[in-house]
C-alpha cells in the first residue's frame, strides 16, 4: 500500500489544477460515517470554510488525518478538529496545514457515492453535533 506522505506531491498538484483526489480511508477516527477502506475524495479549498466541513491536514510530526472541523477562530484563521468517533478537540490547524476538504465518500464494496451536499448527510452532521454536546454535558454532570 501507498503511504501518504508518497502521495502527498500527486494530491497537492491534482488539487491545484483543479481536480478532485481520491484514496482510500485509513483509520476509524471518522466512524460511523467512515471507515478504513471506504474510498475518499477531497477537492481544493474553493469557500471559506464552515462548522462541519471536514478537512484533510497534515500535523507537524507528518501525520496525516481526516477530521471534521468544530470551531473556527476567523481572526487567526485557525480551526479546532475532531474526528467523528473522538472527543479530544485538536487545537491551532492553520491554513498552512490544511492540504483539502472531504466532497464525497463511497462504502468500501460498493459504488453508490454519498454526496456530503446531500439532506440525508446534513442530518447525520447535526446527529453528530448532539452527540458531541450530550458527553460535554455528562461529563459536567458528574
Amino acid at each position: 500500500m501507498i503511504k501518504m506522505e508518497d502521495m502527498e506531491p500527486l494530491i497537492k498538484e491534482t488539487l491545484q489544477s483543479g481536480k478532485a483526489f481520491s484514496f482510500p480511508n485509513k483509520g476509524v477516527s471518522m466512524c460511523p460515517m467512515l471507515h478504513t477502506g471506504d474510498l475518499v475524495t477531497i477537492e481544493a479549498l474553493n469557500k471559506p470554510l464552515k462548522k462541519g466541513d471536514i478537512l484533510l491536514y497534515k500535523r507537524p510530526n507528518g501525520q496525516f488525518i481526516l477530521h471534521r472541523v468544530r470551531r473556527i477562530k476567523r481572526k487567526k484563521n485557525i480551526f479546532y478538529c475532531v474526528g467523528d468517533h473522538q472527543y479530544k478537540v485538536e487545537k491551532n490547524i492553520d491554513m498552512n496545514s490544511i492540504i483539502g476538504i472531504l466532497t464525497s465518500y463511497k462504502k468500501k464494496g460498493k459504488d453508490k457515492e454519498y454526496n456530503l451536499k446531500s439532506f440525508r448527510y446534513k442530518i447525520y452532521k447535526l446527529l453528530v453535533r448532539i452527540s458531541f454536546l450530550r458527553l460535554i454535558f455528562s461529563r459536567v454532570c458528574k
